[in-house]
């Protein structure tokens, strides 16, 4: 009986868990027939399928009643928790396929972060699909390509460095232009604007890469006729304010950066026509997760609303 028991099982279906908690609730075949919608006849043939599958009885049957036996109040039990599992199946899978579930992993550079791009779009998208993990992973916008293609992200923020590579979608969410960052004590302090030529032969302090690389934040050939004394590199934004503030160099910086509202740091316009920094968004173009879509339909909203434009966006083209 245990052999044609277990091998008896792989016939269940879901039909035969359906009907039978119908009986089980109603302990009536013509009650739990009409609710389903079949007639009583199949209904009595199908739990007696059920029953010769398990080798086991489930009810008992008399003229006047039906009752549950002991397995069948224990089949019972089970049934609800199969149901539910299953509900809880189909909510999940229908949510995931509507980007309403699952997860989001958002890399993103310093700059995106003080543009408010970062912020303001999690805000937006959490009160449409609150349901969605996200994570959030700070990176330079050299890395983002890599860990977009690794599937350490799903989706990411970055300066526009060249040409976008293969595999990578992207859409352009800013434009801003460049200012010049000195000490306060330092002698164009006050001046409001300053041509490259009054600070070409001043030490400078760049944005790089943890090796050494600079990016787009800190290149110096964006800015013809430089001949610095001496050039700090350094990694992290604060480090980079630290040398401007200290006096030990100056520093181009995109617009946004002013909202650090670093001490001892000035902030001086650049008058020569020199292209903006442009900052990118960047996901994986042939595999975009319902939940990647929801979000770049939610930027588009943002962008197309303008909410994203305060005052470190003057310069957006």
């Amino acid at each position: 009986m245990a052999q044609a028991h277990h091998a008896g099982t792989f016939g269940i279906e879901l039909r035969h868990i359906r009907y039978f908690v119908a009986v089980a609730e109603e302990l009536h075949f013509g009650r739990a027939a009409k609710g389903l919608h079949i007639v009583q006849p199949a209904l009595s043939a199908q739990i007696k399928a059920l029953e010769s599958l398990l080798g086991v009885d489930l009810l008992e049957r008399t003229k006047r009643r039906v009752e549950l036996t002991e397995p069948g109040r224990e089949f019972l039990r089970e049934c609800y928790s199969i149901l539910g599992r299953l509900g809880t199946a189909i909510d999940t899978v229908t949510g995931f396929a509507r980007g309403m579930t699952g997860s989001l992993t958002l890399g993103y550079g310093a700059n995106a972060a003080l543009s408010g791009f970062v912020s303001s779009s999690i805000r937006e998208f959490r009160s449409r699909w609150p349901n969605v993990e996200i994570t959030l992973k700070e990176m330079p916008s050299r890395g983002v390509s890599k860990a977009l293609r690794q599937n350490d992200i799903d989706i990411g923020f970055a300066a526009a460095i060249g040409s976008p590579e293969e595999g990578i979608a992207s859409k352009t969410v800013g434009k801003w232009p460049w200012m010049l960052a000195v000490a306060d004590n330092h002698k164009l302090a006050t001046v409001g604007s300053v041509s490259v030529a009054q600070i070409g032969e001043e030490n400078f302090a760049v944005y790089a890469e943890a090796d050494g690389r600079a990016n787009i934040a800190g290149a110096l050939a964006l800015f013809p006729g430089l001949s610095p004394l001496h050039i700090y590199k350094t990694s992290h934004v604060t480090s980079l304010m630290g040398y401007v503030s200290s006096g030990l160099g100056v520093a181009f910086a995109p617009s946004p950066m002013k909202t650090l509202n670093f001490p001892g740091v000035v902030f001086l316009d650049v008058s020569e026509n020199i292209p903006h920094m442009e900052m990118l968004l960047l996901w994986r173009s042939h595999q975009v997760s319902p939940a990647v879509q929801n979000y770049l339909d939610c930027m588009e909203r943002i962008l197309v609303s303008g909410s994203m434009i305060d005052m470190t966006l003057t310069g957006q083209d």
